[in-house]
């Protein structure tokens, strides 16, 4: 019977185990094409195996960026139902005959990110039980070899199972050999290879695969000079996309491998980056002028997005770089960091002709090109003055929506200009960090979006001037000089971006603000003001209703001011507010007090609540160090707002009942201070003692505590109550009255109605009376709550909840003799054991 028993209780034990393992997955349901898809989402539980306990009808199972090494036997044959699983980023090393076994249903399955090692011999087992598979991802799982002349001959009997994929990634090793395994994938439409080691791409390495293949991606070869043969793409004559992308093989061998489309349609060609200066050579030099013998297959192919980026490109002879047969099929070209000067004098016609031609070019991308002119000093000095004198002018396409020249130096003889046509479609300008003679003229102002980071906003700026009814909606002037703008304009700088939403001025220096100069912005929902010298945060922007994100990071702010902090929770309330604080001079004293506590209670969307701060002695602690030591830090602070309120108050004609009245949605203020006023008017000084109780309340229930709960407490059961709004005197420190009265009382109670839910005026008393618990000097916590549900009780009450009583004031008044005498218990009886 004892060996039972025993077994029985290790039993329970481990199936809570699994049922706390079950937690960590989420079953979320989602709709494909009109079907319900189950999802259970297990990615990034630290998990080292799969969970049996999950719903055996899930469609998907995503266990990525978990801790697998190995996918057991039989750990997925309970999920008969399962589409797509998702095992990427893990630590797979190994793979079994029955990893897959019964997952007839599986389309996709994602190993990518992981150790497997391909070289092991894999038999068509492996694969046979998912043979619909139609997306398979296995890249980036081959470690960097050490012998790059081995030939490497893939698994090709066990991907020969998968005849219906149509989707392949895989790694590509050094001298890859692919089998006649491969060629059995007739259905096979994308081909994506990474982890790249490829040395050598000859006319032998595709042809085992499908000819059906329309998207080729090789990128990221770029640990050796890759050789290629020029019929190496041969097997793929339906090919829509060539993605070469940072495949070190050389713009010239590259473009000869583009042979076998020549007037064909494709969709991108990306031969970003495949010239780099680490395969600089005679032969093949970095430094390139394309001619028209280098572009005659490019030129002939109808293409709509063609990537040259980043090739060492200087120059261009006429007939090439520009004379595509078919200009009209392009959509985006870019030409990113280069070092050419995209046109001159010498080929304007050439620039302009393709322009005018290429009709549905939407994207053009000139940024970080450097050309820099120097004129000599020959006797062609002054003729070549004389030539380029008028300069030279293109017409940009009435197509084009975005335009970026960032980043790009260029000073030749003459300043090229870029004309805007008064039909145009140009939406995104970028021309962050231009140094230039560059200009560009609008002959009608669309633009949406304009950025300007590192160039003085007078460059945008006179082109605004001259359209004041733009549609302008992002706008970014990062180190833009706007402290120069400031001075020279004031509150004119924006007048002219009344239709912008979102406001990027970080990096300006500006140290001041004048009072009107955001108010011409009344759309302005984003705004970024990160890394200036401002001291204080802006109060105009109370006005601004629809400010959905602030960022204030890294300015010289020792605080926050209560009307930004009120209006930061009404923006809250209205639409969700993200407040962005870090890296300011953040004080911790005296004036910082309701600051401190704020971080820690509002709802607003910070960046963090526990930024640094510096006490008055000079050390520096966080915020959440301050807030959780609010008695001890602050202790000695003086409240100089009541006594300036009284002493007001003191001086006036009005009566206390009028003030009553006109103050009536402010009762605890005012009921506070008429208790200061009435005790300094009839000098009287109350003893200090001790209390049995002491009371905190919000809200319109003074009445009811006046005429009520006191003589209840104190005439009929004869305790003595201190009530912070009635036995507070004038003069000593509200915090120090507070907590000493706390410390002096048994007990204490919170009084918590609906008026409570929007105060924050409690919080030092719950600090305090945790305190006090905690140190054992209170005996107990009492919460009544009165015309409000236990879930809408405040949640900084969480902090209490260990330590208080619960009392609910029913609404009916025939259940009321029970609730009193549950108070009176608590109240008087000894230390309870139990709540």
């Amino acid at each position: 019977m004892f060996r039972i028993i025993i077994h029985f209780v290790w039993f329970i034990v481990i199936y809570c185990g699994e049922l706390s393992r079950l937690s960590n997955c989420d079953i979320k349901y989602v709709f494909r094409e009109r079907q319900r898809f189950k999802i259970a989402d297990c990615k990034d539980r630290g998990l080292n195996f799969i969970p049996q306990h999950l719903p055996e009808d899930i469609k998907v199972l995503d266990m990525s960026s978990n801790m697998l090494t190995i996918i057991d036997n039989n750990s997925l044959i309970k999920y008969e139902y399962l589409e797509e699983f998702h095992c990427r980023n893990n630590q797979l090393h190994d793979l079994s005959n029955e990893s897959f076994k019964r997952l007839h249903k599986l389309s996709l399955l994602d190993m990518s990110h992981n150790m497997l090692n391909l070289s092991k011999v894999y038999s068509s087992e492996l694969f046979h039980p998912i043979q619909n598979l139609s997306k398979l991802d296995i890249r980036s799982n081959m470690a960097q070899p050490t012998n790059y002349h081995k030939e490497f001959n893939y698994p090709d009997h066990a991907f020969g199972a998968l005849t219906k994929l149509t989707f392949l990634g895989i790694d590509m090793m050094p001298v890859p050999i692919y089998g006649s395994g491969f060629s059995l994938m007739t259905k096979l439409q994308e081909l994506h290879f990474q982890s790249c080691y490829l040395v050598s791409l000859t006319n032998k390495t595709f042809q085992r695969f499908s000819s059906s293949v329309e998207v080729l991606s090789l990128r990221n070869c770029p640990i050796k000079l890759v050789k290629t043969e020029d019929d190496a793409l041969i097997p793929f004559p339906h090919l829509r996309v060539v993605d070469f992308y940072r495949t070190f093989m050389h713009l010239t061998r590259a473009l000869l491998l583009l042979h076998p489309y020549r007037y064909k349609n494709m969709t991108t060609i990306n031969l970003g980056h495949v010239s780099d200066l680490s395969i600089d050579s005679d032969e093949l030099p970095y430094a390139l002028t394309i001619t028209p013998d280098l572009v005659r297959n490019l030129k002939t192919i109808c293409i709509e997005n063609l990537d040259l980026s980043e090739n060492g490109i200087v120059d261009y002879t006429r007939g090439s770089l520009f004379s595509f047969d078919q200009p009209e099929c392009l959509k985006k070209v870019s030409f990113k960091g280069n070092r050419f000067l995209l046109f001159n004098w010498k080929n304007q016609k050439d620039v302009n002709s393709f322009f005018i031609k290429a009709l549905r070019l939407k994207t053009l991308d000139y940024s970080y090109n450097v050309v820099n002119f120097v004129i000599p000093t020959n006797a062609l000095t002054s003729t070549l003055k004389e030539t380029n004198a008028a300069g030279s002018y293109v017409t940009l396409p009435q197509s084009l929506e975005q335009l970026d020249i960032s980043y790009t130096v260029v000073n030749p003889y003459a300043a090229p200009l870029f004309v805007v046509p008064e039909i145009n479609n140009l939406t995104y300008l970028d021309i962050s960090y231009l140094h230039s003679s560059l200009t560009i003229t609008f002959l009608k102002l669309r633009l949406e979006t304009i950025i300007s980071a590192g160039t003085r906003y007078e460059f945008g700026f006179r082109q605004l001037t001259r359209f004041h009814n733009n549609n302008l909606k992002t706008v970014i002037l990062k180190g833009a000089s706007l402290n120069d703008g400031i001075d020279n304009l004031g509150n004119r700088l924006f007048k002219d971006l009344r239709s912008v939403e979102l406001l990027d001025i970080s990096e300006n220096n500006i140290w001041y603000f004048p009072d009107e100069l955001l108010n011409a912005l009344s759309n302005l929902s984003s705004l970024y003001i990160s890394k200036n010298l401002l001291v204080s945060i802006p109060v105009q922007l109370n006005g601004h209703t629809n400010i959905k994100i602030l960022d204030f990071k890294n300015n010289l702010l020792t605080s926050v001011s209560s009307t930004i902090i009120n209006w930061a929770d009404k923006m809250q309330q209205l639409h969700g507010m993200t407040f962005k604080l870090e890296g300011n001079a953040f004080e911790c004293n005296c004036d910082n007090i309701d600051f401190i506590r704020w971080i820690h209670t509002t709802k607003v969307d910070l960046d963090s609540r526990s930024y640094n701060c510096k006490l008055t002695n000079g050390t520096v602690i966080d915020t959440l160090i301050a807030y959780n030591n609010l008695h001890d830090l602050f202790v000695d602070c003086k409240h100089t707002v009541w006594l300036t309120l009284a002493s007001a108050l003191l001086s006036t004609s009005f009566t206390i009942s009028l003030l009553l009245v006109v103050y009536s949605k402010r009762w605890r203020i005012i009921f506070s201070v008429y208790g200061i006023i009435r005790r300094k008017l009839e000098h009287k000084v109350r003893k200090s003692y001790q209390y049995d109780v002491y009371m905190s309340y919000e809200g319109e229930v003074v009445i009811w505590i006046k005429d009520v709960l006191v003589p209840k407490l104190e005439t009929e059961w004869g305790l003595t109550l201190c009530i912070k709004d009635r036995d507070f005197l004038i003069g000593p420190s509200l915090a120090d009255a507070e907590a000493e009265s706390i410390q002096n009382s048994r007990s204490i109670i919170f009084l918590i109605t609906p008026e409570f839910k929007s105060s924050r005026n409690c919080l030092f008393e719950l600090d305090r009376a945790k305190y006090e618990k905690v140190t054992k000097n209170l005996e107990r916590i009492i919460v009544i709550t009165k015309d409000i549900t236990i879930a809408d009780i405040p949640v900084e009450f969480s902090y209490i909840w260990n330590y208080a009583y619960l009392v609910e004031w029913p609404e009916n008044l025939g259940n009321v003799d029970d609730t009193w005498r549950k108070l009176r218990m608590l109240l008087n009886e000894p230390l309870l054991s139990y709540k």
